[in-house]
């Protein structure tokens, strides 16, 4: 894998974090308005789409750092800070839609 390659890939996850962050945002807006107005399915939907992409970028992202360890296991570790950022998106969203699936089923929340 070249520099660039690495490079591209790195601003692919950064620029999916910043998308992700805000995509939370609104998921949090959208839960603090449910109690008023249910998601819909086409929202829940939404929302495990988004959780999917999360996953699929954990798995890449690792097999990223997987590469770069054989070649510079300090750069690789260096990358750990993003790899947490991608996992607290996702649970931010996680938790974000155990509230939204609550609302629209009418069970307790769990705090």
């Amino acid at each position: 894998m070249s520099s660039n390659d690495i490079a591209d890939r790195l601003n692919h996850f950064g620029r999916n974090i910043e998308r992700w962050r805000t995509e939370a945002a609104r998921l949090t807006l959208l839960a603090a308005q449910a109690r008023e107005q249910k998601p819909d399915e086409a929202q829940l939907i939404h929302l495990e789409e988004t959780a999917t992409a999360v996953y699929t970028d954990i798995t890449e992202f690792q097999r990223t750092v997987e590469e770069i360890a054989t070649t510079s296991p300090a750069a690789a570790a260096e990358l750990a800070p993003v790899g947490d950022a991608i996992h607290l998106v996702l649970l931010e969203i996680t938790e974000l839609g155990i509230k939204l699936y609550s609302s629209r089923t009418e069970l307790p929340e769990v705090t």
